[in-house]
């Protein structure tokens, strides 16, 4: 009887267990990512071996700050997709970094050294007390004097040799204490990371029988992203501008980048997409009404720009610096000063770090106040273009604007092809596909990532406004530089080997050429100079003449002829009262 009953229970759990859906945990590779201007996209790839039925399938390991509205996947086989769940796992943490095992290793060999020197330490200190306490020698019979000097010179000779022991052990076990507390504060910073967890992707998929799939899936991670920066050299003044466009990259994902083809998009996708608009306008009799004031913590929430950051930028004699950068410290958000020294730059937070630059002069950083209005005093810098040599371009004819026909001074020579890079161009953003592979670790570290590199002819001019300051700067015209695909963001500038300092990029509000401000000029002097001033007035009626002449000298200490702009200005009067007459600017052109 036992027997014919337990079959049948044996029968009805073995169904029930084929009843239960299958569940297999898929071992995917991350090979390629693509870095957006904020956040990037994952690809992942896995292969199995599935056998009919429905099951279930767990890609583990996944970051947990990924969106989940993002998440794409594209099965091969004779299978159908059921459906895909994101789910969080705060019970398996993230794999440690190589770093962070490192120097966790090193803590324990540096733990164990000190305890084994603590302990020998304590034994020499043992021996020390054994050898004070066992000075009576001789006893009542005495002791001869050779004896008592041999034993004299044995205990003089051991103890000097304790303490140095001593000495030597207690440097040691302070020095590796002194490693030890090294170690402990990199891995505090490396372990500040407040989630460790990770995540899963459950897939459900019906096959229709024993069959192999391939899994393609993607998803959008925050926490990552990318800026640009440039290496600006110019080797001396007759020959082409060096540019090598770089990409700055970093993740703290909560997963590593390991060997993936990398792609660096200049799109946002968390940037809204709708186009503005423009609701009816309407004008009422005395019908205005006082907007209401939003609180600080308000405006923030909601994105206004309460944390809009305007000033003034002078040197160390107050005159105003023009063309100096503005940056947010980190992003690729910033502005440049205008001729009076004049920035306004509009920022998330009041409490954004900004970054002040300007050639010749030191880098400043500040945080604006709770007023948001900030002066800033560069300080000069050692660096200077003392020894610059400038070589005439020839016969140059200045078009209806005042400018040189840069047409026929500047023509783009040739790119540079040794980094492998292709760029696809999309509706709204460029694409830059990194040919070689890139190993990007979830350490929150910057990875410099080489986009493109160009040889570009340039047309170097000097300018100077006296009447502002008596400095002259040196810059470089480029044309054609939309071939270029350049953004914003900072410069780091390079003259004859020498690092001169940082500028900033602004290629969002450049026209057609694009100028590069390569610093002052001790070797080229210019002084606006008044030569007379006088006044007269009339016996009938109220009428006064002021008249006033000024002179602007140049003074060329180079061996070579320069090419230089010099711009100064005209009175314009704004009343009827006021007449302006007799305007004289003989070898310059008026701009009305």
């Amino acid at each position: 009887m036992r027997k014919i009953i337990l079959t049948p229970i044996v029968f009805f759990l073995f169904l029930g267990l084929l009843a239960q859906t299958k569940k297999q945990s898929l071992e995917s590779k991350i090979n390629k990512v693509t870095v957006f201007l904020e956040g990037s996209q994952v690809e992942r790839t896995a292969k199995s071996v599935l056998i009919a039925g429905k099951q279930e399938l767990v890609f583990s390991n996944i970051s947990p700050d990924i969106d989940k509205q993002s998440i794409q996947l594209k099965a091969e086989g004779n299978l159908t997709v059921l459906s895909v769940i994101h789910q969080q796992n705060f019970l398996k943490e993230q794999v440690k970094q190589d770093e962070i095992k490192e120097l966790e290793e090193k803590k324990e060999k540096l733990l164990a050294d000190i305890n084994k020197e603590k302990s020998l330490l304590l034994v020499y200190k043992q021996e020390e007390t054994m050898m004070i306490k066992n000075q009576a020698i001789g006893g009542n019979n005495g002791i001869k004097a050779t004896e008592l000097r041999d034993a004299a010179d044995f205990q003089r000779s051991r103890l000097t040799e304790i303490y140095m022991k001593q000495q030597e052990i207690e440097k040691g076990i302070k020095k590796a204490e002194t490693e030890l507390g090294k170690i402990n504060l990199q891995l505090i910073t490396l372990n500040q990371k407040s989630n460790l967890s990770t995540s899963e992707i459950i897939v459900t998929v019906q096959a229709k029988e024993n069959t192999g799939a391939s899994f393609n899936l993607t998803y959008l991670v925050k926490k990552s992203r990318w800026y640009p920066t440039y290496d600006i050299r110019v080797k001396d003044i007759s020959n082409p501008i060096n540019l090598q466009y770089k990409a700055n990259v970093f993740q703290n994902s909560g997963e590593d980048w390991k060997d993936v083809k990398l792609f660096l998009s200049t799109g946002n996708p968390n940037e809204k997409g709708d186009k503005p608009l423009i609701n009816p306008w309407y004008l009422r009799y005395q019908s205005y009404i006082q907007p209401v004031q939003m609180s600080n913590e308000l405006n923030r929430q909601a994105g206004f720009l309460s944390g809009a950051v305007s000033g003034r930028i002078i040197d160390e004699r107050g005159n105003p610096l023009s063309g100096a950068s503005v940056v947010i410290k980190g992003t690729k958000s910033g502005t440049v000063t205008d001729a009076n020294g004049n920035f306004r730059l509009q920022v998330v937070s009041p409490s954004n770090s900004i970054v002040v630059s300007s050639v010749g002069y030191d880098t400043m950083e500040f945080v604006g106040n709770k007023n948001n209005v900030v002066n800033v005093t560069m300080q000069q810098s050692s660096q200077s273009l003392s020894e610059v040599i400038v070589s005439a371009y020839g016969s140059r004819s200045l078009d209806a604007d005042g400018y040189y026909d840069s047409q026929k001074t500047i023509k783009r020579k040739k790119e540079i092809s040794a980094i492998e890079t292709s760029i696809a161009y999309q509706p709204t953003t460029v694409i830059y596909e990194i040919k070689e592979p890139y190993t990007i670790l979830n350490d929150g570290k910057t990875y410099t990532v080489d986009i493109d590199a160009f040889e570009i002819t340039a047309l170097y001019e000097y300018y100077a406004a006296p009447k502002l300051e008596p400095e002259v700067y040196l810059t470089a015209k480029i044309i054609d530089w939309q071939e270029l695909n350049l953004q914003p963001g900072e410069a780091n500038l390079f003259f004859e080997g020498t690092y001169l300092g940082q500028s900033f990029l602004e290629v969002i509000n450049a026209g057609d050429t694009l100028n590069i401000s390569l610093g002052k000029d001790k070797g080229v002097v210019v002084k606006r100079t008044l030569q007379k001033e006088y006044s007269t007035k009339r016996f009938m009626g109220s009428n006064k003449t002021d008249s006033r002449q000024y002179e602007i000298a140049v003074r060329n200490n180079k061996q070579q002829a320069i090419s230089i702009i010099i711009e100064d200005q005209l009175p314009i009067s704004p009343q009827k009262e006021i007449e302006v007459q007799e305007k004289k600017y003989d070898g310059a052109k008026l701009n009305e």
